[in-house]
């Protein structure tokens, strides 16, 4: 079929031809930027910002009534002092290790033997989608002070025999920096090492060739060039530190260390709850959220500083090293084989003394866990109200990625309102978007206490994000001339949308969906906040036993967790390929 190239009448209001004008200007646009359309995505962005922003802003003001009355009374709480301190502490000290362990894990990587290079690359990754709180309750049974299975075998070293406790304490703020920061270490990973990856190349052999040797060409070349994509994962980590709720609650609760999240929890489990004194409180770590992304916004400055020429000559002489993938095991191993281990230790033995050469183990925990009504209802609870959750945030991040990219893109204004409401959970630590979601929704017309609606609002919260992600990145790349195809053929709005941009998007929507039912599967943080009586997901039940100190249940819960999760990483691998796991 041949497509003629004659122009268009000047005075039919016809689409300029394509040949005479630069490709990334759509003819859709003018439909949109009518009066009706611009008004249409007005709508649309004001609806979802009040849906999303109007909540925060609303639980956030009641740190300011009746003079501010709850800020002046932060200074009444006993220890708030040291409490703040160490917020801090964990935070930074978690920060700072991750940045380390994901820089030297990156540059491993990337040494690792090339057939085992592309497993490599996903093991850093795991501690994102391995439930946190299994994995702090793995390390509770390795390094528990008196019978952790770790200890029992570090006492039996000649130097240390005649110790009864220890030698590390799991329920110590240095244990607690450890565990956090293995855990941040796969965000920082998964935006350091793709950028690594683009690096590789010209510059650094280059370098090579002008005598430099390798810590030299990393320090003056590669760490500069990576500023970016590390500033932002420095970043993301901090604030993930600042707001970290699961380690702190698990481990510090008991032996007093607190930080602010769990200040909160406390506050929240009295009656009446006191909901401006947990604004007051969570108000600090919002201020340093924003301030945090503008500084990042700032540092990095104008991005195309930082790009560079790739191409296929020059590039490093590859050097591989089997003790590159000895040190990504290690850290595998470490973050998560050991906890997993030690779940499964617990949950075949018929109690748990540390003592491994007189432990006969047993079926009868894991039994009675996987056919007691409570556990298969937690789960088939968080499953629906997972998959629920997901459905409502899916088709609200495709509108969204439909306003920021492709034919349709909104109006400026509105793009920025848009972007707002679904990075607005980010900036708030999971603990507090819980109590957020309490407040509000308790109250009328909404009355949704006692009822699993509350755990649906909730995750929607947590799922906006990686929904718009995933779909923007699928929207993003594609040629306006695919569009322009359309609107040629005839085709109108609607079956643009559904026959050529929904389709374009649904291999990111699948990632994105199976990767958010990981996510939201094992929740833990928002669980906590918005469970009732009698009303449980995994994360609630699981927070039950070890309330309760019935250990075995404990790790039989965990062990569901980790196959239900193990299950949901299987299925966003299969559907998505490894660069889902980038998305989280």
């Amino acid at each position: 079929m041949t497509v003629s190239t004659a122009p268009a009448p000047a005075d039919s209001g016809s689409l300029p031809h394509v040949g005479h004008h630069p490709p990334a200007r759509s003819p859709l646009r003018p439909v949109l930027r009518n009066s009706s359309g611009r008004l249409g995505w007005y709508i649309v962005a004001a609806l979802i910002a009040f849906i999303v922003i109007a909540p925060v802003l609303r639980y956030y003001s009641m740190a300011f009534e009746n003079g501010a009355e709850a800020i002046r009374s932060i200074a009444d709480i006993p220890r708030i002092g040291p409490t703040i301190i160490n917020t801090v502490v964990l935070a930074a000290g978690s920060t700072a290790m991750a940045v380390v362990l994901a820089l030297a894990l990156a540059k491993a990587v990337l040494h690792v033997p090339r057939r085992w290079r592309r497993v490599a690359s996903l093991v850093p990754m795991l501690p994102l989608v391995i439930p946190a709180s299994a994995a702090v309750i793995g390390y509770v049974f390795i390094f528990s002070p008196s019978v952790g299975y770790g200890n029992v075998l570090l006492r039996h070293l000649p130097f240390l025999s005649g110790m009864e406790e220890g030698p590390i304490n799991v329920y110590s703020m240095p244990a607690m920096i450890v565990i956090t920061g293995l855990d941040l270490t796969g965000i920082i990973f998964t935006l350091v090492y793709a950028r690594l990856q683009e690096i590789r190349g010209p510059l650094e052999a280059a370098a090579h060739l002008a005598g430099a040797s390798g810590w030299k060409s990393f320090t003056t070349i590669t760490l500069p060039l990576l500023r970016p994509s590390l500033i932002a994962g420095i970043v993301v980590a901090f604030l993930l530190g600042l707001g970290q709720f699961t380690v702190p609650l698990l481990l510090g609760a008991r032996t007093g260390i607190d930080v602010i999240t769990t200040e909160i929890f406390r506050t929240r489990e009295d009656y009446p709850i006191d909901y401006a004194l947990t604004a007051a409180l969570g108000l600090p770590l919002l201020i340093v959220g924003l301030l945090s992304i503008v500084l990042q916004r700032v540092a990095t400055g104008d991005q195309r500083r930082y790009i560079t020429q790739s191409g296929a000559g020059g590039q490093v002489s590859e050097k591989t090293s089997i003790w590159a993938l000895v040190l990504v095991l290690a850290y595998g191993t470490v973050a998560v084989l050991l906890p997993l281990l030690a779940i499964v230790l617990v949950a075949f033995s018929p109690f748990w003394n540390g003592d491994l050469a007189s432990t006969t183990f047993t079926l009868e925990h894991v039994k009675a866990g996987f056919s007691d009504p409570a556990v298969v209802s937690s789960v088939l609870t968080s499953a629906g109200t997972a998959l629920t959750a997901v459905l409502i945030a899916l088709p609200l991040g495709f509108i969204a990625a439909l306003a920021m990219t492709g034919p349709f893109r909104a109006p400026r204004i509105a793009q920025y309102f848009l972007d707002a409401s679904f990075l607005a959970p980010l900036a708030v630590p999971r603990a507090i978007l819980g109590l957020i979601v309490l407040f509000v929704f308790l109250q009328p017309p909404f009355n949704l206490y006692g009822t699993y609606a509350l755990f649906v609002v909730g995750y929607v919260f947590i799922a906006l994000p990686f929904s718009l992600r995933a779909q923007h990145g699928s929207l993003v790349g594609v040629h306006p001339s695919l569009f322009e195809a359309a609107q040629i053929s005839g085709a109108g709005r609607w079956r643009t949308i559904f026959e050529i941009a929904l389709p374009l998007t649904r291999a990111g929507m699948a990632a994105a969906a199976t990767m958010m039912m990981v996510i939201l599967t094992h929740d833990f943080a928002v669980s906590i906040m918005v469970r009732s009586p009698g009303n449980n997901v995994m994360g609630t039940l699981l927070y039950e036993y070890w309330d309760n100190g019935v250990y075995p249940q404990v790790a039989v819960m965990a062990l569901v967790m980790s196959m239900v999760t193990a299950l949901g990483l299987g299925a966003t691998i299969l559907v998505g390929g490894r660069s889902a796991l980038e998305r989280i």
